[in-house]
């Protein structure tokens, strides 16, 4: 089954000597950007000694089919996606369970921080539900970690960001970027998420953030992440 996001569509599919992999076709619309392949290219090209178990290897960026689309090819995070988890909950009515939000966290930010020791200036830049899987032994993989400087091309405005694609950002004067900063506040929204047992809204960005955290600290209990 595909799974889209803001991001464009994804696939997991068979390579022709055996295993599977996952295909990220992006938008169109993302890749016609000049700059924005071009960065894309060479910040895998810049990982590709990179490897770590809590994260999905992005072996290359290639065209594919007639219409050319720019795909990235990752090795398979076999799992559910936190996005798909978390929309389960809600229309379930589940209660958010602590537990399993301490144990992903606990899991998200050390492996945050191995990306960028990686190198200085190097950030996911696109952290979120939608680009996490969890396995059916609890482990949480973190996938598209290369996307950053790519998508930093597109000059958008922050609420674009977050409306489009997802991606949440500081609030901060110029020009949005897509740092080690941003990765940060990044994982917090993941943990905002888990502890209202939902992803968040279009409109539960910037300020409203605020009323967000108020909640969660209600469900946490004084509880440390």
């Amino acid at each position: 089954m595909a799974f889209h996001d803001g991001l464009g569509q994804r696939l997991t599919t068979q390579e022709p000597g055996g295993g599977q992999i996952d295909l990220l076709r992006l938008r169109a619309d993302l890749a016609s950007v000049p700059s924005f392949e071009f960065a894309l290219r060479e910040r895998v090209n810049r990982l590709a000694s990179f490897r770590h178990p809590s994260f999905a290897l992005v072996r290359r960026v290639e065209r594919q089919g007639a219409e050319a689309v720019v795909t990235v090819v990752s090795e398979h995070a076999d799992g559910v996606r936190l996005a798909d988890l978390l929309d389960e909950a809600e229309r379930r009515h589940l209660p958010p369970d602590l537990s399993a939000t301490l144990c992903l966290i606990r899991q998200l930010v050390p492996s945050v921080a191995i990306l960028h020791e990686a190198a200085r200036d190097v950030a996911h830049g696109a952290i979120a539900p939608e680009r996490l899987v969890v396995t059916a032994q609890a482990r949480l993989i973190v996938t598209d970690y290369a996307l950053g400087s790519a998508l930093e091309q597109l000059l958008y405005a922050r609420d674009r960001y977050w409306t489009d694609l997802r991606v949440p950002l500081p609030r901060a004067a110029g020009l949005a970027r897509f740092d080690q900063g941003a990765d940060v506040l990044q994982v917090g929204v993941v943990a905002l998420s888990l502890l209202l047992g939902r992803r968040l809204k279009d409109a539960e960005h910037g300020a409203a953030l605020a009323d967000l955290v108020t909640s969660a600290r209600a469900v946490a209990g004084g509880r440390e992440l």
